[in-house]
């Protein structure tokens, strides 16, 4: 939640002023300040508020469908859903970089025929 974050970051704060104070070395450096480990009840609601209604619903589609291979169906299921941040894989590959990608992939299988041909000559 919102003051469980302001809480951890002003306690994080007040122990770099003390470090800072001190002039004590042996602590964390103060770019990075150590950050109190999250309690049981914030890992919870943690849990109860962003997981379970991904995870609910992913389960759901996953024993509608019942998929041979439910890893991969739940990685495409993720990346089809629009409501959740995709990251990298959300991003629009431009046309640009589908034809390097492409032109890869051609170069990629015409080095497995010349693998594949030496191997079959070694035998």
């Amino acid at each position: 939640s919102r003051l469980a974050l302001d809480t951890r970051v002003g306690a994080a704060l007040r122990a770099a002023s003390s470090s800072l104070a001190r002039g004590s070395s042996s602590q964390a450096p103060l770019l990075q300040p150590a950050m109190p480990k999250p309690t049981i009840t914030q890992h919870m609601s943690y849990i109860q508020d962003k997981m379970n209604p991904i995870m609910e619903a992913m389960v759901t589609a996953v024993l509608l469908q019942c998929p041979e291979d439910p890893a991969e169906f739940m990685v495409k299921w993720l990346l089809e859903q629009n409501r959740y941040d995709r990251g990298e894989f959300g991003r629009d590959a431009g046309k640009e970089e589908l034809a390097k990608l492409r032109k890869e992939v051609e170069h990629l299988k015409e080095q497995k025929v010349k693998l594949a041909e030496a191997i079959a000559h070694t035998k």
